[in-house]
């Protein structure tokens, strides 16, 4: 009945342990800033969702290329792994390229986003910093698809880790200018971000090259049919994902709107969010693993048990911590918030902020585990054009209710109800078996 747990939880425990690093670099970075100002507080949450808006299209869709690897390997191709890998690894170098052009005009515009002066200067410096840095984030989802698909996920981690602790350190010494490192405050957040982000490219780059992909140089040619190949499935991918980004961006600048405290304890409260979202998401891309390689090897009807079976084990997760955030709301909370009278305020606004994220839980293992195997079957056109209505809504219903009664609580059902709508819709989508017609591995019919 659970045949595939095995080996779902063989890849997921490594897996959640890769996307939990991510989590640990944001709130060791919270918790630095929370030393330095509120207002680098406050800003950390809309400057970092800012570049993950930007970064979410470049390294989903250079990431796709581990959907490729896995099909691949499922189909036992090795040539094909390589081919796939550089594949993600040439959208890699075009990514960055375009990202550090794009740096500073795009950060510029937090300047006109409504916020205070002091929290808007330093949105436009973290936001600047880790743009022209995006080269490394593209590389490493690249790189770590290709191991991910052939399933070594114990190195991920390994790599994921080393990149956490050059980021613990150096945000700690350029951030509060400790053992003799210049007191950078959330620029120094940047920098250590971006550095332990080289690291990882390094590292990554550094095994390829030992197993023989760097110097295949069939595989390493530049393939235009196998790129456009690529991109129609990838680039929904990087769509969607920056969809999701910009729904989620804008929210955060609504919160701003009604105030520094609000905006700080929402920010807060997406840190805190992560403990749950992020391992939810190693599972769900363990999850998309096995669909890969499944349809790769033409085993179709294994995926709907992968599906079932991982959305079952997420949603126990996602309880056990939905009940952690309800009944230890307050001491979560202090844990980030500063001291003095704007700490206290900001504590009781995150304490209820975080009910609205216990609840919201409960439906975001349909939503990441139904969303990383629909990915992984290839349905990614789709999945973006749904997702761009629903967050067409929500944004919509934003501006309203910021143009007629902003409050915090309304703004923050609201964001609910978007989670809640697109779990069902993903599931529903799966249910439909539309996947089923997607061949990743085939080439795709003209328009």
């Amino acid at each position: 009945m659970f045949r595939h747990l095995p080996a779902l939880l063989k890849l997921a425990g490594p897996m959640i342990l890769s996307s939990s690093m991510v989590t640990l670099m944001q709130l060791v970075d919270a918790i630095v800033l929370s030393h330095h100002s509120s207002a680098a507080v406050a800003a950390m949450g809309p400057s970092s969702m800012a570049v993950i808006l930007v970064q979410g299209l470049l390294f989903g869709t250079s990431g796709y290329a581990g959907t490729f690897v896995a099909h691949h390997h499922g189909a036992e191709d090795a040539a094909g792994v390589r081919h796939a890998t550089w594949l993600g690894i040439h959208v890699s170098w075009i990514s960055g390229i375009l990202a550090l052009a794009l740096a500073w005009p795009l950060g510029s515009l937090f300047l006109f986003a409504g916020h205070t002066p002091e929290v808007a200067r330093q949105e436009r410096i973290y936001s600047v910093v880790c743009l022209a840095g995006s080269v490394f984030p593209c590389l490493n989802t690249a790189l770590a698809g290709w191991l991910s698909g052939i399933g070594k996920t114990k190195i991920v981690t390994v790599v994921s880790l080393a990149g956490f602790l050059v980021n613990a350190f150096l945000a700690w010494g350029l951030v509060l200018g400790r053992w003799g490192m210049p007191r950078l405050g959330i620029g120094g957040a940047a920098l250590a971000t971006v550095t332990a982000q080289a690291v990882s490219s390094i590292l990554f780059l550094a095994l390829f090259a030992r197993s023989g992909g760097v110097s295949d140089h069939e595989a390493r040619r530049f393939d235009l049919v196998g790129m456009r190949r690529f991109l129609r499935l990838a680039l929904p991918m990087g769509l969607r994902i920056t969809g999701e980004v910009v729904a989620w961006t804008f929210f955060l600048i609504f919160l701003g709107r009604l105030g520094t405290s609000e905006l700080a304890a929402s920010s807060i409260a997406f840190r805190i969010n992560g403990t749950a979202f992020f391992p939810a998401m190693g599972l769900g891309q363990a999850a998309g693993i096995l669909v890969g390689q499944s349809r790769g090897a033409g085993r179709d009807d294994d995926v709907p048990s992968i599906c079932w079976q991982s959305m079952a084990v997420c949603e126990v997760w996602m309880l056990c911590l939905s009940l952690a955030f309800l009944l230890a709301a307050g001491p979560l909370v202090s844990i980030f918030s500063p001291p003095g009278p704007e700490g206290i305020r900001i504590l009781a606004l995150g304490t209820v902020i975080l009910r609205f994220v216990a609840f919201y839980c409960l439906f975001d293992a349909a939503n990441v585990v139904a969303g990383c195997v629909l990915a992984a079957a290839g349905d990614t056109a789709w999945v973006a054009r749904a997702f761009f209505i629903g967050s067409a809504a929500f944004l919509s219903s934003l501006w309203i209710v910021d143009r007629f009664r902003p409050s915090l609580e309304l703004e923050w059902t609201l964001a609910t109800v978007f989670v809640l709508s697109t779990a069902v819709a993903w599931t529903q989508r799966f249910r439909g078996g539309a996947w089923r017609t997607i061949r990743v591995l085939e080439p795709l019919p003209e328009p």
